[in-house]
């Protein structure tokens, strides 16, 4: 029987297992989906154990590993070459691919909601999961994408090799963005910053459980773009590629997963 993993350091808490294990049942597929929490200190010795198992089909990768992962792949494609992080690997024929579909999924949560391409884009962080969101804004047609980050870093040189900016410098940009994204795992918005953000900006987060996180709860009238969009959207390639046609985002999927992220 065919095995997929999702690796990570919590991984344990990824929802990643409960979406393609839904797929399977609904598609008759005979396939197992589980998961590895790795620890950042044995990760190398850990990750070449796993590739070497029987009837390995795939791998989904979780913070902190999306680059990590890089040096255990044959070939990337040349999404996750730009992006320089994987979140999916696939097994065919003794080759293991390594391809990004966070950009995808990221791109695919817009769906629905009106931004102004031309106005500013603020984001909150720039890891593997952020590489991914910048190269989809990119993709998607943004002009004026200002990262912001804890330590001054340059963005990936095939996206622009521009440099992110401090979040001391945040409070200059607040008041004229079309959208704000979240790509940390926590909450970086002071009170005082939050007054200076206007209602019409649309407010985004990745981390998608809860579902209400603490950075898009104290927006009370901004419409948000919540994680959970992009987490199922990225499933939908990684799906196509390991068994061949795309899976369905229907209404009882969407609710089992509203019910494990309230």
């Amino acid at each position: 029987m065919n095995k997929l993993y999702v690796i990570g350091n919590n991984a344990s808490k990824s929802l990643s297992p409960t979406i393609f294990k839904y797929w399977f049942k609904k598609y008759k597929i005979k396939a197992t989906y589980g998961y590895y929490e790795i620890n950042k200190k044995f990760f190398n010795k850990e990750i070449k154990q796993i590739l070497i198992q029987k009837n390995l089909l795939g791998l989904n990768i979780t913070i902190p590993y999306k680059k990590d992962i890089i040096r255990f792949v044959d070939v990337l494609d040349k999404h996750a070459s730009k992006i320089e992080a994987v979140n999916c690997v696939i097994f065919k024929k003794n080759t293991t691919k390594g391809i990004n579909t966070d950009w995808i999924g990221y791109k695919k949560s817009l769906t629905g909601f009106k931004i102004n391409k031309k106005k500013k884009v603020l984001m909150l962080g720039y890891g593997g999961a952020g590489m991914a969101i910048y190269y989809s804004l990119k993709k998607t047609g943004f002009k004026n994408i200002i990262v912001f980050n804890q330590t001054r870093r340059v963005i990936t040189n095939s996206l622009g090799g521009k440099y992110t900016k401090k979040f001391n410098k945040l409070d200059d940009h607040l008041s004229d963005a079309s959208l704000i994204i979240n790509t940390t795992p926590v909450n970086i918005i002071t009170n005082s910053q939050k007054k200076l953000i206007s209602p019409k900006t649309i407010i985004s987060d990745i981390v998608y459980s809860p579902k209400n996180t603490k950075f898009l709860k104290q927006f009370k009238t901004n419409k948000k773009i919540y994680g959970i969009l992009m987490l199922v959207n990225q499933a939908i390639p990684c799906f196509k590629e390991w068994f061949g046609f795309e899976p369905e985002i229907d209404k009882k999927l969407l609710n089992m997963l509203d019910k494990k992220t309230k």
